[in-house]
C-alpha cells in the first residue's frame, strides 16, 4: 500500500495557521489588585512646584496615604505636608474618580507655618501592559488655622484662609 500525501492538507495548514489569534484564547483576565502607589509630578520641576506621595490601600476602595509639595516664586517659598484619605467610589483603589480629606501644616515663607485640613477631587489611571503604570489628577482646598485676621505676607498683601492644592498630573508605579 502507497500513502500519498493529501493535496489539500498544506493548504489548510497554512490557512489555519494564518488565520490563528496571534494569542491563545482566554478568560477575563481580574484585574490586577496593587497595594501601593508611589508618584510624583515631574512637569512641576519646570514650573518650581514639586509634589510627591505615597498612597497604601486600605480596603478594597479606599486608601490612605501622605504627601508634599513645593512651591518657590518671585522669593516666596511655600512647603506643604499631608495627610489623606481616598474613597474610590467606582473601580476600585487607585482606578477612576476619587473623594477625599487632607490635614496637615503648611509653611509660607515669611509668615509661619500653620496647621490645615481640606478636602479633594482626583481621577486616576493605571496603565500599561502589567496596569501598574500610574497617572493621577486632582484639585482641592485646604483651610489654614493661626492666621490673624488681617494677617499680611513682606508684600503687605493679605494672606488667605484658603489655598488650592493641586496635583497637575501625577505619574508613577504602583505595587
Amino acid at each position: 500500500m502507497i500513502i500519498r500525501p493529501c493535496r489539500y492538507c498544506l493548504p489548510i495548514l497554512v490557512l489555519g495557521f494564518a488565520t490563528a489569534p496571534a494569542e491563545p484564547a482566554r478568560a477575563q483576565e481580574p484585574i490586577p489588585n496593587y497595594q501601593q502607589v508611589i508618584s510624583a509630578n515631574p512637569f512641576g520641576l519646570l514650573l518650581e512646584f514639586f509634589n510627591a506621595e505615597y498612597e497604601r490601600a486600605l480596603g478594597e476602595s479606599s486608601t490612605g496615604g501622605f504627601g508634599g509639595s513645593t512651591f518657590s516664586s518671585s522669593g516666596e517659598h511655600y512647603v506643604n505636608a499631608d495627610v489623606f484619605y481616598r474613597y474610590y467610589p467606582g473601580e476600585g483603589a487607585f482606578r477612576g474618580w476619587a473623594f477625599g480629606g487632607k490635614a496637615g501644616i503648611t509653611h509660607v515663607s515669611d509668615s509661619g507655618t500653620y496647621f490645615g485640613f481640606g478636602f479633594d477631587v482626583n481621577h486616576s489611571w493605571l496603565m500599561g501592559r502589567k496596569e501598574n503604570f500610574y497617572v493621577g489628577v486632582g484639585f482641592g482646598l485646604k483651610r489654614l488655622f493661626g492666621l490673624d485676621d488681617n494677617a499680611l505676607d513682606e508684600d503687605g498683601d493679605e494672606l488667605l484662609d484658603f489655598i488650592p492644592t493641586i496635583r497637575i498630573v501625577n505619574v508613577g508605579f504602583a505595587f
